[in-house]
């Protein structure tokens, strides 16, 4: 026999399906298997083997780093398309993207990320609703046990807006996000997230304009900007508030939302809303927060305002909050976020 390693067909009880040769090592009668370099498009996997395959969530002392629990762990940025359902009976597929923690106990290794997805697939012909969130926490709570968990549902939900005169219509898209969290005690808590995009003009500035051409017969126009109010609030147990009533309380408190389709009489039209609805961002914060806090349905909120000013080269900002004990508070700090 020479040094070098020799070829030898595998002996009849060793599984052929997997490997077709063996080394034998020199001076030895030790086989090595040859490893096949082929995907087995005919294998097959059944309960035997499946109870083989290594898990690495249970390997003892596997935990890297300090053996501390995590406060959230998961997955971001899974799609899948959702229904929802419009106030007109009608049916929307929108595009969903997911984000599904859970919180991680010390001595644990990890979690089963991919089960978030399949749970969340479980209920995918479901038109979507906040009930739907809860369901799905539940439903993720009693596979995993007693760990927290939290899912957001990013979507942009499109609503037709007609003209303000000339009796056209356009799509506004709405950027909004669902949000459920469960906690140890098995506590569904339900939110919802808006982006309200409308214009503000500056009080000070029109009242400056109208003073230029009174006193010197100067033409003088106002400066108003484009501007944004994030609006999350916490939905109370068993009540029911859609995105579109979420809408309606911004559209009722700011008056002044973005145009999509116009002609010169909707411009015109516009000009003289923003005439009529002139606003600082402290006055944004405090109309929403208006129409906010009289909703019953709503147990608590957070609006944060931006007023991406044309007179200066930066924004004004705003934030406010109901103020419940243990809610949210005002702190919103990354304005930056709420660039048109």
């Amino acid at each position: 026999m020479n040094s070098q390693l020799q070829i030898l067909a595998l002996p009849l009880q060793m599984p052929l399906k997997t490997f077709k040769k063996a080394y034998l090592y020199p001076n030895t009668s030790s086989l090595i298997p040859i490893i096949a370099r082929q995907y087995d498009a005919n294998f097959r996997v059944d309960d035997a083997y499946r109870s083989t395959l290594p898990d690495m969530t249970e390997t003892v002392g596997a935990v890297e780093g300090a053996n501390v629990a995590i406060q959230q762990v998961g997955i971001h940025g899974f799609k899948l398309p959702l229904r929802f359902a419009t106030p007109a009976g009608e049916t929307l597929t929108l595009e969903a993207k997911v984000t599904g923690t859970v919180s991680l106990e010390a001595d644990s290794k990890g979690i089963n990320m991919s089960r978030i997805v399949r749970t969340f697939y479980a209920h995918k012909a479901q038109t979507f609703t906040l009930e739907t969130l809860s369901e799905i926490l539940r439903d993720y709570h009693e596979q995993i046990g007693g760990f927290q968990a939290r899912l957001r549902v990013a979507v942009s939900y499109p609503m037709i807006v007609p003209s303000l005169r000339s009796g056209l219509e356009g799509y506004q898209f709405y950027s909004a996000t669902f949000e459920g969290t469960l906690d140890l005690t098995g506590r569904v808590r339900r939110f919802v997230e808006l982006d309200f995009v409308y214009s503000s003009a500056c009080p000070c500035s029109a009242e400056l304009a109208e003073h230029a051409r009174d006193v010197r017969g100067a033409y003088a126009i106002p400066h108003s900007q484009r501007s944004k109010a994030r609006v999350k609030v916490e939905v109370v147990d068993g009540a029911t508030l859609t995105l579109e009533d979420l809408i309606v309380h911004c559209r009722n408190a700011l008056h002044t939302e973005t145009q999509v389709m116009v002609k010169r009489e909707d411009e015109q039209a516009f000009a003289e809303l923003n005439g009529a609805y002139p606003k600082f961002v402290e006055d944004a914060a405090r109309l929403v927060y208006e129409q906010l806090n009289s909703d019953g349905r709503i147990r608590d909120f957070q609006v944060a305002c931006s007023h991406l000013e044309s007179l200066h080269s930066h924004d004004a900002v705003s934030v406010i909050c109901k103020g419940v004990a243990g809610g949210y508070s005002a702190d919103f700090t990354d304005f930056a976020q709420l660039t048109c």
